[in-house]
């Protein structure tokens, strides 16, 4: 009997999984066809600067798809035949694919034609089917490939952040409505890659809040500094980078003076080199 429910395991979650991509990915695609009504809301203004917004479908979806692979992924751990010695609170696992369904819905709403429409979709379908199998694979410290797994996840990660960080800078926004969405971003993949430290939620919570708050006053700091929205996007993850290594180690009680010489010169020349070819 034992045998037969490890061997029905492996085929419920192919299931579970596969309906949760066909759903999110449906749902993506009702709202390419079907036009909602707009809410608009305006304010005075804040510092020169006249601020509102606008409920509609396109803002809608990035919600609906969120919403549907976080509750999905977090159906699947919650199925999932790990031991007690889990990586993570199951909340922090669902960070990454929620990410991942926020840049598919930010990419479906920018596609102008058909074609990119559709490439969107794949593309989005394959990055949140692979955050959610990366997620998955890292539940348990002693499941096989975790080491691959957890490597490949703090990647996406990284990306994650950089492609967000240009696609928030590149709205035509002021630092005022830019700052916070940068500082929920930072403070989000924090908390994503400081979990897995496997220390108390409280230093989590902390270190992450301090690089959110470093990484909103970088924004302000690259507002004045004429350059690329994508140069300062790599900056900001940089800068991202530097802050979850640093305090990572930290938490780990392995911060030595040579660690913190490798990331400053590491920061180093990536900086120059970013300056250099001002992407």
């Amino acid at each position: 009997m034992l045998a037969q429910s490890q061997r029905k395991q492996p085929v419920l979650e192919r299931g579970r999984f596969s309906i949760l991509l066909a759903v999110t990915l449906t749902g993506a695609t009702f709202f390419r066809f079907v036009e909602l009504p707009t809410f608009s809301w305006n304010v005075r203004r804040i510092l020169g600067s006249p601020l509102g917004f606008t409920l509609g479908g396109n803002w809608l979806l990035p919600f609906m798809m969120i919403g549907l692979v976080a509750s999905g992924t977090f159906s699947l751990l919650r199925a999932h035949p790990y031991p007690e010695d889990r990586e993570r609170a199951l909340g922090f696992s669902l960070i990454a694919p929620a990410l991942g369904a926020l840049l598919t819905s930010l990419l479906l709403i920018r596609a102008v034609t058909w074609p990119i429409w559709l490439g969107s979709l794949v593309l989005g379908g394959v990055l949140t089917g692979g955050l959610v199998h990366l997620t998955c694979r890292v539940v348990s410290l002693q499941q096989q490939g975790y080491a691959g797994a957890r490597t490949l996840l703090n990647l996406a990660g990284y990306l994650l952040g950089f492609v967000l960080f240009g696609i928030a800078l590149k709205t035509p926004e002021r630092a005022l409505v830019t700052g916070p969405i940068i500082m929920s971003l930072s403070g989000l993949l924090s908390l994503d890659l400081l979990s897995a430290s496997g220390v108390g939620t409280r230093s989590v919570l902390l270190f992450s809040g301090i690089i959110a708050l470093l990484e909103g006053e970088l924004v302000w700091v690259l507002g004045y500094w004429p350059i690329s929205a994508w140069t300062a996007a790599v900056l900001l993850t940089l800068g991202l980078y530097v802050g979850i290594g640093v305090s990572y180690q930290h938490l780990l009680g392995k911060l030595t003076r040579r660690i913190l010489i490798e990331f400053a010169t590491l920061s180093l020349i990536v900086f120059i080199l970013t300056l250099a070819l001002k992407p």
